[in-house]
């Protein structure tokens, strides 16, 4: 049983990571460039996996996040996407994002039960969005701009990340990106999450981390 229980994970995981990677390298599909502006909808599936299974799988979902788009970026450095190359800057705030999401999730399921949990969840998927937002420009300036590790240096950025043109640029976008962004999160993650919450050994996880057993 509990072999079969590991399976299922792994699976699952696999699952998440193989969406992440498609929807990173298909054009328009999980970044859609508008200008300068990279709205993505990455963030979906580290909230989804966050409020189905916990804190563990949204940090380790958020650091596949971090990850693949440190490698876009890496891959793509013509584009704004080029700040993302340090790491601090791409996977940090990722990880803390699904770790954050995921604490909060358990948290509130612990206190309700699905019914009010329905109801509250897109509201804390539309301000997890904001913090995901918050958290990047955070990471940005501490890592990128103040350059503690001197790791903008080495890559050749200083110049750049040290622009006020630039700034005001990616802090306008940021802004744009937020809005749009958490509004795509308060629509799609709770159908998302009732659906998947159908398959029998999600519901099975799930229903562990409610107060109350629900019919």
């Amino acid at each position: 049983m509990k072999n079969l229980h590991l399976m299922r994970s792994i699976a699952i995981d696999a699952l998440f990571i193989a969406l992440f990677v498609l929807f990173t390298f298909v054009p328009y599909l999980g970044y859609i460039q508008v200008g300068p502006i990279s709205i993505q909808i990455m963030h979906l599936f580290v909230l989804i996996g966050a409020c189905i299974f916990g804190w563990k799988k949204g940090l380790f979902y958020g650091f596949i996040f971090g990850l693949t788009s440190l490698i876009k970026a890496s891959m793509y450095p013509g584009t704004i996407d080029f700040a993302f190359l340090n790491p601090f800057v791409s996977v940090l705030p990722r990880a803390l994002f699904g770790l954050i999401a995921g604490l909060v999730f358990d948290l509130v399921k612990k206190h309700t039960n699905i019914v009010k949990f329905s109801i509250v969840a897109p509201f804390l998927c539309f301000a997890f969005t904001c913090l995901h937002t918050v958290l990047t420009m955070s990471c940005l300036y501490v890592f990128g701009v103040l350059d503690p590790f001197h790791i903008t240096a080495s890559l050749g950025l200083s110049n750049v990340l040290n622009n006020e043109a630039f700034l005001a640029l990616i802090s306008t976008a940021a802004a744009v990106n937020m809005l749009v962004e958490s509004a795509i999160a308060f629509v799609i993650v709770l159908p998302a999450y009732l659906a998947i919450r159908q398959i029998k050994f999600v519901k099975e996880i799930d229903d562990n981390k409610f107060k109350v057993v629900r019919a």
